[in-house]
């Protein structure tokens, strides 16, 4: 990322028409995060046919990776898992996290 695109000046006009090319690095950053994150929740929700303890074993696949990118210093990815995590989507599945593995979190 290019430090000085992330100005509050050159950010703010990100969505003038005309403007698309603005701040290529940060937009790409975002775009990677969303990537992650839709990927993730796909993982989870995906298969209709999973059961509470098949997606909590999902997800505590993807509490390992996080805790991976967390030692790999790969903040990026570790904060676009979590953001997903928590989601709504994700976050309400009572019976799935009563099944992830207390070692996990």
């Amino acid at each position: 990322m290019v430090p000085h695109q992330c100005l509050g000046s050159v950010w703010s006009r990100r969505n003038r028409p005309g403007n698309e090319h603005v701040a290529p690095t940060v937009r790409a950053t975002i775009a990677q995060f969303n990537v992650v994150a839709s990927c993730i929740i796909t993982t989870c929700l995906g298969d209709p046919s999973m059961t509470a303890q098949d997606r909590a074993v999902v997800v505590g696949h993807w509490i390992r990776v996080a805790k991976a990118c967390q030692i790999l210093g790969n903040y990026s990815s570790l904060r676009a898992i979590l953001e997903a995590l928590q989601s709504v989507s994700i976050h309400c599945l009572q019976r799935t996290w009563d099944n992830v593995s207390r070692k996990s979190f």
